[in-house]
């Protein structure tokens, strides 16, 4: 599981000139999808919120409300138990730290806020777990920022050192409307050319865990959408008319652009009693300019 800071699709989407259905395009937010390592069922959510420190110390903002409630939305829906951990964003968490936490007691029976977030330890997280009937293990290690890790999120640090509960999977983008989920995508980028690329097998195990979730949201489309990264040396000659569809952002030091104006679609499938559980085959469902697949995404 990695998240990035900045992508392209995501950033399109923000400038977007029409309407749209689609949610969590802000990348300083995830939800994170906690899975069994024997059948990638998932077992709760959890809200990775990471923000400045002015904006920790005034409270919820109307976004991360919104942000929360869609959430809560989809884990009631999926009968999945829902926790929320915000803190102040930076480089590494460690076990002795504080963060906020909200979790499903946090609610009446009317579905209203009743205590809200408290703070607790990093640590305390697996007895909340625990809490919940969730088996976890607390590592008592020191977190250490890799040379890779220079996209991800303290938390995804810190559960990957020292939190044993189970394999993550992060939801990238959904289309919410009437107040229900009505698809996932995952959001995939690289070098290799619109008519070459395909889901590598390496990420078998996050699309069934996805693939998972939308079973479990009433069998509601799971999409893989692609779109090419090219060195910005590639896109000197960008039509005026067409710079809104290559996005700089910087990877591994060196920049580049997210190339949006075409994107690559799957819909990734479902196939039943593979290796004595339920697996995830995406089907290419063709090449679209990006404008026309938001806008047949919309109806």
């Amino acid at each position: 599981m990695e998240r990035y800071e900045s992508n392209g699709f995501c950033e399109y989407l923000k400038k977007y000139e029409g309407q749209h259905d689609f949610k969590f395009y802000d990348t300083t937010k995830s939800l994170l999808v906690v899975a069994g390592k024997q059948d990638n069922e998932p077992i709760m959510l959890i809200i990775d919120d990471r923000v400045k420190k002015e904006e920790y110390e005034t409270g919820l903002n109307p976004y991360e409300k919104s942000f929360g409630n869609i959430c809560y939305c989809i884990a009631k829906t999926a009968n999945l138990p829902l926790f929320w951990i915000r803190y102040v964003d930076r480089e590494i968490l460690n076990n002795y730290d504080t963060v906020s936490l909200w979790e499903e007691v946090s609610r009446d029976k009317d579905g209203r806020d009743r205590d809200g977030f408290r703070t607790i330890q990093m640590k305390d997280l697996v007895s909340v777990f625990q809490s919940h009937n969730i088996q976890a293990e607390l590592e008592n290690r020191t977190p250490q920022k890799r040379k890779n890790d220079s996209l991800s999120s303290a938390f995804h640090i810190w559960q990957r050192e020292c939190l044993k509960v189970g394999v993550f999977a992060d939801i990238d983008l959904i289309r919410f409307r009437k107040n229900k989920v009505e698809s996932i995508v995952e959001l995939k980028r690289s070098y290799y050319g619109l008519n070459s690329w395909r889901p590598f097998a390496k990420d078998l195990n996050n699309f069934s865990i996805i693939s998972n979730v939308c079973r479990r949201l009433g069998d509601i489309p799971f999409y893989i959408l692609y779109h090419e990264q090219i060195p910005c040396s590639s896109g000197k000659n960008i039509k005026k008319e067409e710079q809104k569809y290559y996005v700089p952002i910087e990877k591994k030091g060196k920049p580049y652009f997210d190339k949006v104006d075409y994107v690559k679609i799957f819909h990734v499938e479902r196939r039943d009693n593979v290796y004595f559980y339920s697996l995830p085959y995406p089907v290419c469902d063709g090449i679209y300019r990006v404008d026309d697949w938001i806008f047949r995404e919309k109806e």
